[in-house]
């Protein structure tokens, strides 16, 4: 299983037969962080006596990390080197439900407890600034919120982009006509924002993830499905929020969503970054060398 502190970010494989049955806390032994690395239902607990392994503390967090490699010694403390993985059993002072759900429930799917907005914002910030943590440890629950997330996105840019052009922001349409003709088109550019071009993204956006995936696929890099490419291609989208912005925006938010969804399909799927870039130009090359001999 792969650990990874939500503090300091500090991952480690340890092998599932050293974690202890009952376990759901870890203690990070580079920052001293204690968390929930996973939460088990009450069928996954063993009825048998199962003996507990030596006890293994760290005095303090500083002593761990002041001794050099320490992550990277061999053997038995490789095994061990999450300090604790502790048995929270019936606890006398349980966690508040906010701190147990922190960092494993995105935003965005937990409506009923963040409101719209805040979810919506708490998400795209997530993504933006923490993306490796964030697809990590991202729950599988179907593709409608993830899609619902990018629709929006992809709306909220192409009405920025319509507002600029009206504005005279742009070169396009500032020397295309008078002021009526931009009102006629205003009316046409809203429908087709608000009717037709959630129903065109909607479509790319699954056509996307399925030639995505089945390259990632090819290059045995699709270990967690189709569902985990269709969510990291979707939440990795939250940089083209800054399309709101004129001139260089959606450019820069163009190649941030870019890498954003690199680390998506890496971290989801468990795989390298070679293995994800190489699945993600190959259909490029496949098009450009049709373009060749079809020119």
């Amino acid at each position: 299983m792969r650990i990874i502190c939500p503090k300091c970010q500090f991952l480690q494989n340890v092998p599932d037969e050293k974690i202890p049955p009952k376990a759901e806390k870890a203690t990070c032994p580079k920052c001293g962080e204690k968390f929930r690395f996973r939460t088990l239902e009450p069928q996954d607990f063993v009825l048998e006596e199962v003996p507990s392994p030596p006890e293994q503390k760290i005095s303090s967090p500083q002593t761990e990390s002041d001794q050099p490699g320490s992550a990277q010694q061999d053997g038995q403390e490789n095994d061990s080197i999450w300090s604790s993985l502790e048995d929270l059993g019936e606890s006398d002072h349980p966690e508040p439900e906010s701190v147990q759900s922190q960092g494993y429930e995105v935003p965005w799917e937990n409506l009923e407890q963040t409101g719209f907005f805040p979810g919506f914002i708490e998400t795209v910030k997530r993504v933006m600034l923490a993306p490796s943590h964030f697809f990590y440890k991202m729950p599988f629950k179907g593709l409608v919120m993830p899609l619902a997330f990018f629709l929006i996105i992809s709306v909220l840019q192409a009405m920025a982009t319509f507002i600029w052009n009206m504005a005279g922001f742009f070169p396009t349409t500032a020397h295309h006509g008078a002021g009526g003709l931009g009102m006629g088109m205003m009316g046409l550019g809203s429908f087709f924002i608000v009717i037709v071009y959630p129903l065109f993204m909607g479509l790319w956006l699954f056509i996307a993830s399925g030639v995505t995936h089945l390259f990632l696929t090819f290059f045995q890099a699709g270990k967690s499905g189709f569902e985990g490419t269709f969510r990291a291609t979707a939440y990795g989208s939250a940089p083209m929020i800054l399309g709101l912005l004129p001139f260089l925006g959606p450019l820069i938010g163009a190649l941030w969503s870019l890498g954003v969804t690199i680390i998506g399909y890496k971290q989801i799927h468990e795989t390298s970054f070679v293995r994800v870039v190489m699945a993600m130009l190959t259909p490029l090359v496949v098009i450009m060398v049709l373009a060749v001999f079809m020119y």
